[in-house]
C-alpha cells in the first residue's frame, strides 16, 4: 500500500513537472528577445519595390529586420554571423483576417514540428529556440498569407545553418 502511494506521489510529480515545462517552453516563443505577450510580427518587409518574400533557408540580422526601414534588406548570406534562419513556412487559408490567437496556436504548433524535423531533436529538450512571424492586419491586406518560422541560438549570432544541429 505505502509503495503504491509512492508510485502515485512520483507519477504525479512528473506530470506536474511536464506539464510545467510545457508552458515554459511555449511562453519561450513569446518571449524570445525579450518580447512578452505575443504581437503580431510582419512576415515580410516592405522595400521599395513591394513585399519582399522570405524563403526557407534565408538567414537574417534581426537588427534590420526589425529596423522599420523599409529599403533594408534583412536577409544576409548564411556563411556570416545572423541571428535567424527561415526553417518552415506555411500559408494560411485566404479570407478575412483570422484571429492572433488562432495564428498563434497554429503557428505554434506548425513550427514546433518542423523544428524538430530540421534540427534533428525535438523542440521541448533543444538548446535552440524558434520565433515566427507572421501577417499582421495591414500585410494581410496587402496580400500576405505566409507564417514563416525561424530558429536562433539564445547564445548570439550563428554561422552557417542549424540544419540537423542535433542540440
Amino acid at each position: 500500500m505505502k509503495f503504491s502511494r509512492l508510485l502515485a506521489a512520483t507519477a504525479t510529480a512528473v506530470l506536474a513537472v511536464a506539464t510545467l515545462g510545457g508552458c515554459t517552453t511555449i511562453s519561450t516563443l513569446y518571449q524570445a528577445y525579450g518580447h512578452g505577450a505575443p504581437t503580431p510580427i510582419p512576415t515580410r518587409t516592405f522595400a521599395a519595390s513591394g513585399l519582399v518574400q522570405l524563403t526557407l533557408g534565408d538567414c537574417l540580422d534581426k537588427k534590420l529586420l526589425l529596423d522599420g526601414n523599409k529599403e533594408t534588406d534583412p536577409v544576409v548570406k548564411c556563411s556570416t554571423p545572423h541571428d535567424l534562419e527561415v526553417f518552415s513556412h506555411f500559408a494560411l487559408k485566404d479570407g478575412e483576417y483570422p484571429s492572433v490567437a488562432s495564428i498563434v496556436s497554429d503557428a505554434a504548433a506548425r513550427c514546433a514540428r518542423s523544428f524538430t524535423k530540421f534540427v534533428g531533436v525535438d523542440f521541448g529538450i533543444s538548446a535552440l529556440d524558434f520565433v515566427y512571424y507572421y501577417p499582421t492586419e495591414s500585410s494581410w491586406a496587402a496580400g500576405d498569407r505566409m507564417v514563416d518560422c525561424a530558429i536562433f541560438d539564445p547564445d548570439g549570432k550563428t554561422t552557417g545553418s542549424l540544419k540537423h544541429a542535433d542540440r
